[in-house]
């Protein structure tokens, strides 16, 4: 496995600014796995809402897991200002570049690649 470069969106975590959310702000990520492994996706900080068709009642989560060929979807609301870590809980694929800092802003956030 020490040949893989994990990453999400092709950048391992040494090369990646932090991934922008403006405070308040409803998102929604979708994790799409072109992998054969199972993610433990983990964010730090803020709940997950599992985006699972229950319509009011979703499933809240700080950690979703995305099997192979899988696409998950989950809504956030950041409350709490700051940097926190999201990474796979995997350690070898967070080791290997499978962590990225979300920064929440209190202003409009700037994008960069």
């Amino acid at each position: 496995m020490e040949r893989f470069m994990w990453s999400f969106d092709g950048v391992k975590a040494s090369d990646a600014n932090p991934i922008p959310f403006r405070q308040g702000e409803r998102l929604r990520w979708t994790f799409i796995n072109d992998t054969m492994m199972e993610h433990t996706l983990h964010l730090h900080g803020m709940w997950m809402h599992l985006d699972n068709g229950a319509g009011r009642r979703l499933p809240r989560k700080h950690t979703v897991i995305v099997k192979p060929a899988e696409r998950v979807s989950v809504l956030i609301t950041p409350e709490e200002l700051g940097k926190w870590a999201f990474h796979c809980h995997l350690l070898l694929h967070m080791e290997a570049g499978m962590f990225r800092v979300v920064e929440v802003t209190s202003g409009a956030p700037e994008v960069k690649p």
